[in-house]
C-alpha cells in the first residue's frame, strides 16, 4: 500500500480538511475576494483569507 503526504492516518487516501472556523465544516479551498476577505468552499462563509495554506 503506498502511503504519501496527502493521505490521512486511517488509510483512506483522503487527506485531513481544515475546518470552517464560522460553520465548522471542512473546507476544500478558499477564493480571496480582496486583501482581508476570502470565502470558503463550498459552505460559502466569510473566513480569513490564511485560513488554507499550501504545503510545497
Amino acid at each position: 500500500m503506498r502511503s504519501g503526504p496527502d493521505e490521512s492516518a486511517d488509510g483512506d487516501g483522503m487527506s485531513s480538511l481544515p475546518d470552517c472556523p464560522r460553520c465548522g465544516k471542512p473546507v476544500g479551498f478558499v477564493t480571496a475576494t480582496g486583501p482581508l476577505t476570502a470565502s470558503a468552499s463550498p459552505c460559502g462563509c466569510s473566513v480569513p483569507p490564511g485560513l488554507v495554506h499550501r504545503d510545497d
